[in-house]
């Protein structure tokens, strides 16, 4: 027949309906890509006003302009002193990305050293698709120099 008293109270109880309950997850999975969206684009846009990644960028589009006077003017003194833009033209040649990409993205900056070291981290697009390009950099006199940079783990001598 019937079963406890208690029973009644329990189903009595509203049910929540299906669709109220998945809109609340949706709305809580868009919250969370948000907040992923947010704190991933953060570390980029920072990465975009350092001096560093400015020097990064400016030594990467001056190769993707053939500049190579100006992108040697970028590197350190040691480079500068030991080489000509010829070398660094045909250095560049050896690496294909580098020497044909059309577009570079920066995305992170690590300092180092109080600030007078940075490795600048980020992509090369082009018809090969997209790498990772690092440059190390080193402040002197308030100028920052290219020491290294490596695309897709060969660096450039």
């Amino acid at each position: 027949m019937s079963g406890a008293p208690g029973d009644k109270a329990q189903s009595a109880a509203p049910r929540t309906s299906g669709w109220l309950r998945a809109l609340g997850i949706g709305c809580g999975f868009v919250a969370f890509g948000g907040l992923c969206v947010v704190g991933l684009s953060t570390r980029m846009i920072l990465a975009q006003t350092s001096d560093a990644a400015d020097a990064c960028s400016g030594f990467l589009g001056d190769v993707r302009d053939d500049d190579h006077a100006s992108a040697l003017q970028r590197m350190d003194a040691d480079y500068q002193h030991d080489l000509a833009a010829a070398h660094l033209r045909d250095e560049i040649a050896r690496i294909s990305p580098l020497e044909s990409h059309v577009q570079a993205i920066i995305t992170s900056v690590e300092s180092r050293n109080e600030g007078d070291a940075s490795t600048v981290e980020g992509s090369l697009y082009g018809s090969f698709g997209e790498v990772p390009v690092a440059c190390e950099l080193s402040q002197r006199d308030g100028y920052w120099y290219i020491d290294l940079v490596v695309v897709d783990g060969t660096p450039l001598e």
